[in-house]
């Protein structure tokens, strides 16, 4: 009769202790080698913005002058409200200026609501004003 040889199969379990203590260790420094990366990249991030705690007087200028455009809409828009009951779009409010330079405007209007925004479109960070029918203006920044 041949002999056969069989191959004792390994019990199954768990792997040696000191891999998982290792692989912990691993997956600790990687996160927080995460957070420390996360954290220079918002403060880089940040210093970018054109209308952060670092802004020069030329993006404060063009940011009042957002805000002035936002007031303006506001105050046409309740205006023409009061008269015809009824909002109108943006191109036509009558003696509303353009948006300043580099900001972009939008107004949408169903007649008996409406919201815009006006958006910076130089600042990385997205600096915005956005009101509705109510008249509060306010600022915005996206979410990160």
């Amino acid at each position: 009769m041949d002999e056969m040889s069989f191959i004792e199969p390994k019990p199954l379990g768990r792997r040696p202790k000191i891999e998982g203590q290792n692989m912990l260790k691993y997956a600790f420094a990687l996160t927080i080698a995460g957070f420390v990366a996360w954290g220079v990249a918002g403060t880089a991030q940040e210093s970018e913005c054109l209308h952060g705690s670092s802004e020069v007087p030329t993006e404060l200028a063009r940011r009042q002058a957002a805000l002035r455009f936002a007031r303006q809409v506001n105050t046409v828009e309740s205006s023409v409200y009061n008269q015809e009951h009824r909002y109108r779009g943006v191109n036509e409010l009558p003696g509303v200026s353009a948006p300043p330079e580099g900001f972009r405007a939008q107004l949408s209007t169903d007649g008996t609501s409406y919201t815009f925004s006006i958006k910076d479109t130089r600042d990385s960070c997205h600096f915005a004003y956005f009101s509705d029918q109510m008249g509060m203006i306010y600022t915005a920044v996206p979410i990160r």
